[in-house]
């Protein structure tokens, strides 16, 4: 099969012109630890602010989630955060080795995205974390083998010129 000079460099594990991994133990103080962390590295690239900011708050959720619903609360497990960087394109992988994502909840991640309704009194508190992540990113995946589940967010972002 032939492929384009741009199909074989997306196809390529190497492309990424930067790569790093964070791993936190499954607390909820760690959080702190891998936000700081994202932060300095994506200022670092020059990412604008604001989406360092909203890239933050995503990676929070995902690992929020973990937290909660994977691994139920337990403090001995490990979570990795892999930040990837290819001119405008990030990736972030956040793995667990936690059950698989329960198929009858899947649909939170492929189905159509719905804007999030105006906040009223109603409105629960809860529960709104996959569409929020959904709303900040351009791609999120999920994949569940050998024991690891691996959610990758893709985001297109602006660079700031140093």
């Amino acid at each position: 099969m032939n492929l384009s000079p741009a199909e074989r460099e997306s196809a390529s594990p190497n492309r990424w012109s930067f790569s790093i991994t964070l791993g936190i133990e499954s607390r909820l103080d760690q959080i702190r630890l891998v936000r700081a962390a994202f932060s300095g590295v994506l200022a670092h690239l020059g990412v604008m602010e604001s989406d360092i900011y909203s890239l933050g708050l995503a990676v929070t959720e995902i690992i929020n989630n973990s937290l909660e619903h994977g691994y139920k609360g337990a403090e001995d497990k490990q979570i990795e955060v892999r930040i990837r960087a290819c001119s405008s394109e990030l990736q972030i992988d956040i793995v667990d080795h936690a059950p698989p994502f329960p198929e009858d909840q899947r649909y939170r991640l492929v189905d159509e995205l719905i804007p999030l309704e105006d906040v009223s009194e109603e409105w629960k508190m809860r529960g709104h974390g996959l569409q929020i992540v959904r709303q900040i990113v351009d791609s999120i995946t999920l994949t569940s083998e050998m024991g690891q589940n691996c959610i990758t967010l893709t985001k297109y972002v602006d660079i700031e010129d140093n």
